[in-house]
């Protein structure tokens, strides 16, 4: 298994896990409640144990090949690089220590977010649980009470049961809960990408080459867009060139799923114009200012519009599947056909959902 088949795995579990929960019966029995919390525990304990197994050796490939590929990248500027078999590289202290922190970083924050999400399962499916106990012994919940009390459980671990992260408050002062296949997923994306980073610039110190030019995609954000083709000093020791030593400067990954990479930019073997041209660069660095153009800015508003809307599709669906169980359509791919088409079966699907809904508030 590697890192992709990995974020694949997590979103298996998580969704046979909301199988679980929307299949369950009698939850207001103890013992049934009981026997669902545990099944849901043990199921997230086997993604802890599977990240433990797969990403240590990910981790540790990611970076030999980002060292490989400097090594490519230095012997066509020139630079006369010692060669080290791939098996040796992770025993030298530079490259040893880099890959220990990554390793550790990541393996705790997976380990971290799994615990959360666990206790996140556990109280939300106690709360629900027990609200609707008062519910029932007060005479204020109507219909069948063993399936409303199910189709409860199963909305409310949708919306809220396995919540991973929450992050800071943004301008508007809200937080939002990440669930825990896709904070795992920004997690395990963001730890191959520094491998990546880290393993380049540690072959580049090593081979005495102080200076690297970040990649240029298009479409990319407006954070990622500021750095784009800039060359930055790994020491500090470059002048004219800003550094990772200096306050808003960086190396890539600049958020979550970047895929900006950057190689090695070898000042010995580049003209005076050439140089001058990246110092200038820096002049005009303005980590606040918007350097794309109109188009560039509506050809990546266009591609995450497109994220957007398949995200948006996603959680639709899941929302759907919560409050309907086996009457949802299979597949989120069947649940888009249906609901891009606008037609009956969507009218259907949706009015299903809407009584489905107006019946679990029912009091």
């Amino acid at each position: 298994m590697n890192h992709n088949q990995l974020i694949e795995y997590f979103a298996q579990v998580i969704q046979e896990i909301f199988n679980k929960v929307g299949n369950a019966t009698n939850l207001t029995d103890d013992k049934s409640a009981q026997k669902l919390i545990t099944a849901v525990l043990k199921s997230l304990d086997t993604l802890g144990i599977k990240a433990n197994e797969v990403m240590p050796q990910e981790l540790e490939k990611a970076y030999q090949e980002a060292v490989a590929s400097a090594d490519k990248e230095l012997a066509v500027q020139n630079v006369k690089v010692e060669k080290v078999e791939p098996t040796q590289i992770l025993k030298r202290k530079i490259h040893l220590a880099a890959v220990k922190k990554l390793i550790n970083d990541t393996l705790v924050d997976l380990k971290t977010a799994i615990n959360t999400a666990k206790n996140s399962a556990k109280t939300t499916i106690k709360n629900v649980l027990s609200r609707t106990k008062k519910e029932i012994a007060n005479g204020m919940l109507l219909g069948n009470p063993r399936r409303i009390v199910s189709k409860r459980v199963a909305k409310a671990f949708q919306e809220e049961g396995l919540t991973a992260f929450i992050t800071e408050p943004d301008k508007n002062g809200v937080r939002r809960k990440l669930r825990l296949d896709k904070y795992a997923n920004t997690v395990v994306s963001s730890k191959m990408r520094e491998a990546s980073t880290n393993g380049t610039a540690n072959r580049c110190l090593e081979s005495n080459v102080g200076l690297v030019q970040i990649s240029k995609h298009s479409p990319t954000c407006h954070v990622c867009a500021r750095y784009e083709g800039m060359v930055i000093s790994l020491t500090g020791q470059h002048e004219g060139f800003k550094s990772i030593l200096d306050e808003g400067v960086k190396l890539c990954p600049y958020h979550p799923h970047c895929k900006h990479t950057m190689k090695p930019w070898v000042i010995e073997y580049k003209t005076p114009a050439e140089i001058q041209a990246e110092k200038d660069k820096w002049k005009s660095f303005n980590p606040e200012k918007e350097v794309r153009s109109i188009s560039q800015q509506k050809a990546y508003k266009k591609e995450q519009d497109i994220r957007r809307k398949a995200h948006e599709e996603l959680k639709a669906y899941e929302r759907y599947t919560a409050v309907l169980g086996k009457d949802a359509p299979k597949t989120i791919g069947a649940f888009r056909r249906i609901k891009r088409s606008g037609g009956k079966s969507w009218q259907k699907l949706h009015l299903a959902y809407r009584q489905a809904n107006r019946e679990l508030k029912a009091e």
